[in-house]
């Protein structure tokens, strides 16, 4: 069975250790973009998983400083979700309105063999974002504004598993080699603080819409 994670939302990390992207790191914007891209990852499959239903302030599902300074925010792998969350006034924002994972991590527990996606992982990403896109209109707004959604596609990284994952239950805890692809929305101002809170609105792909009320503090 073919490996492949697609998320409608719409790491290089060991040990839940966060790993930083200071803005004076000697990268280009583009690397640290595709860096972000693939940090995801190992944040999206932590427990609770952010991907998973609706939550609020007071869930853990709404802690997405898991790279210093940027906040993820994330979308599900199936139906509509409706989140509200507080968020760091002036951190950039990062999240994919659509995004595929390709890597060597197993579809299901085997007797025997190692099944995983075919390489290379990044080409199986795109192939899988694209043939979604064929009939999904994307769309991603803050406050009813249209974001900018940028097509980033990863370097190879590692995909870590910490622990049983919820959203890849089939999955040992390790790492195992991988790439990412999506239409992403990195926003490096973030959010002005405010009294009224913000709405964030992404989806348009595979039919699952997310929302986010985000108080800016």
């Amino acid at each position: 069975m073919k490996r492949a994670i697609v998320l409608a939302i719409s790491v290089i990390l060991a040990l839940g250790v966060a790993a930083p992207i200071a803005a004076g790191q000697n990268q280009s914007h583009s690397n640290i973009l595709k860096e972000l891209a693939a940090q995801w990852w190992n944040w999206a499959v932590l427990e609770p998983s952010p991907l998973v239903g609706d939550y609020g302030v007071d869930d853990p599902q709404c802690k997405g400083e898991f790279v210093e300074g940027v906040f993820f925010l994330s979308g599900t792998t199936g139906g509509d979700a409706t989140r509200t969350c507080t968020v760091p006034a002036d951190t950039a924002l990062f999240f994919p309105v659509v995004a595929a994972v390709c890597s060597e991590a197993p579809t299901v527990p085997t007797d025997g063999g190692f099944t995983g996606d075919p390489e290379p992982y990044g080409k199986c990403a795109k192939e899988l974002v694209d043939s979604g896109l064929m009939d999904g209109d994307p769309y991603a707004t803050l406050d009813g504004e249209d974001l900018t959604i940028r097509r980033i596609g990863s370097k190879p990284f590692m995909w870590t598993f910490t622990e049983e994952s919820t959203v890849v239950p089939s999955v040992p805890v390790g790492s195992y080699d991988a790439e990412t692809y999506g239409l992403w929305v990195y926003l490096p101002q973030g959010l002005k603080p405010r009294e009224d809170p913000y709405t964030v609105q992404f989806g348009g792909v595979f039919g699952i819409d997310t929302t986010y009320t985000l108080f800016a503090v």
